[in-house]
């Protein structure tokens, strides 16, 4: 049985993780609502499809993901309370928890699981979780609360993918339709909160799941407000008119731990912020490695964090932080040389014809201003494209850009997090946004996936990594953290490295208003 322990080379950090201050004697209480001030809004309601950053921390307060994991790494029984290998490593067998309840009141059952694995495996859905679920040859209902997963081979990989709903969160039978990936309404969950109502660019409402099989929350409801100005996010909480925002503006940050806004903490989220530069290898202009690489040259990655994150962050070269395990040092990637860029841009033959930067309007628009100004000092014309979060999120996925600037996270297991295999339609990409396609490093990535000796697999990641620093589909620019900031009325809330709104072991069903 392998139900506790992460294997041995994956570690998850949370260097730096702070709780706001609350007196021993503090005691929760049930009842109110917590209105939280977000950056973004989501975009459709589909849990199943476009699983990251901001829409994957709001669907995680109403669907689940079988396995949990502790902020040490561990594997934890989440809807699954234990799981089995064979021998082989090819055929996982599931126990799944009694008595969960979807927010319909229906009890979850291996049927459920079934049908939310079979639609994400289904390549006309446009899921995201269709990669991590890959090696999956078959997935059966043995009976009420039994599931078995066949792999087409072993994969070190396979369980730890199933600790987050980015492979897929579990909904009830029959709940989604294949091919429609913008349904009407969220399909039930088995969360801690439930759905109530989702007003576009306005409000996010959310109940306490009275069935819930976990820790119930101690709030009657959770309200996000999508708010894309740091000001007036900001202005809003010192006003009283919510309770709590994420992505605090780092210039209130020193503020706040210094105490000059008094009523008000943080919570830190060390590695939320990954930032890295997308470019669109599909189509000119950046279908040319050169330019790619001419790019890659004139960014000085620092001078970027510098302006647009108060200084806050580490400029990177790798998916990961040079703190974690997977981490590789040693590898060489493209560093700051403006001449080189100049020479690359004569081979490639550029000759100054503008070229568009999507921006995320009111998120994205400080790195653009000054990527725009760096490039342009090697003659590379940008013009800055500000779109709103929805028309963001839709052009990302048809393909329609020429390079964009974007955020992500780490994964446990480094398959999932340098997801570059090629797409099946470059109209309609998920995980792969550049629709990169490199038989090769697709090879590199399969062999990676099964190889279960650490060190064979440390050494084929070397090659994975260095190929896609060289080819350049994406520029990795740094981590930042972010900062939830509160009310000192709001007390118990925690995050993780990653700055979930829920994480197995706290968030908002863990939080209370003293009021």
């Amino acid at each position: 049985m392998k139900r506790l322990l992460l294997f041995g080379w994956v570690l998850i950090f949370a260097i730096g993780l702070t709780r706001p201050s609350e007196a021993a004697s503090d005691k929760p209480k049930r009842g109110g609502t917590v209105t939280m001030a977000i950056a973004k809004d989501i975009v459709l309601m589909n849990p199943l499809v476009a699983t990251r950053s901001t829409e994957q921390a709001i669907r995680e307060l109403m669907f689940e993901p079988l396995v949990g994991i502790d902020l040490q790494g561990n594997l934890q029984p989440n809807l699954a309370e234990r799981w089995e290998a064979s021998k082989d490593g090819k055929t996982y067998t599931f126990s799944l928890r009694r008595g969960v309840k979807f927010h319909d009141g229906r009890e979850m059952t291996a049927e459920d699981v079934k049908f939310a694995m079979d639609y994400t495996m289904n390549p006309k859905n446009g899921s995201y979780g269709l990669a991590k679920l890959s090696l999956v040859e078959r997935v059966v209902a043995g009976d009420r609360y039994t599931l078995t997963v066949n792999l087409k081979s072993a994969s070190p990989a396979f369980i730890t993918s199933l600790t987050s709903i980015q492979a897929f969160s579990v909904i009830p039978k029959g709940s989604l339709k294949d091919g429609v990936d913008k349904p009407g309404e969220f399909p039930p969950g088995t969360g801690p909160f439930r759905f109530v109502e989702w007003r576009p660019n306005q409000r996010i409402v959310m109940e306490r799941h009275n069935d819930y099989w976990g820790q119930k929350a101690f709030l009657d409801r959770v309200v996000l407000r999508p708010i894309s100005d740091d000001t007036v996010r900001m202005t809003a909480l010192r006003a009283g008119d919510i309770d709590m925002v994420e992505r605090t503006p780092y210039e209130w940050v020193k503020q706040i731990a210094d105490g000059k806004l008094k009523g008000l903490n943080s919570v830190q989220a060390p590695d939320a912020g990954f930032r890295r530069i997308i470019f669109n290898v599909v189509d000119p202009p950046f279908n040319d490695k050169k330019l790619r690489q001419a790019v890659a040259h004139a960014v000085d990655k620092k001078e970027i964090l510098q302006a647009a994150y108060f200084g806050f962050g580490e400029p990177v070269d790798q998916k990961y932080p040079p703190r974690h395990t997977w981490y590789l040092p040693g590898l060489r990637s493209l560093r700051y040389d403006p001449e080189r860029a100049k020479a690359l841009l004569k081979e490639a033959g550029y000759k100054g014809e503008p070229i568009p930067i999507m921006t995320n309007q009111g998120i994205d628009e400080p790195e653009a201003t000054t990527l725009q100004a760096q490039l342009k000092k090697v003659g590379i014309n940008i013009k800055i494209e500000l779109v709103d979060h929805g028309t963001y999120t839709t052009r990302t996925r048809r393909g329609d850009f020429a390079l964009k600037f974007s955020g992500g996270n780490y994964d446990p297991d480094p398959s999932a997090t340098y997801d570059l295999v090629c797409p099946p339609d470059p109209k309609k990409r998920t995980a792969n946004a550049s629709a990169y396609c490199d038989k090769e490093l697709d090879r590199l990535l399969s062999q990676a996936e099964v190889e279960t000796d650490t060190e064979k697999r440390r050494e084929l990641f070397r090659q994975i990594v260095g190929k896609v620093l060289d080819d350049v589909p994406e520029l990795y620019m740094g981590f930042v953290p972010r900062f939830f900031t509160l009310r000192d009325t709001v007390k118990g809330f925690t995050t993780n490295a990653e700055g979930g709104f829920f994480w197995w072991g706290g968030g908002l069903n863990h939080t209370w208003r003293d009021k």
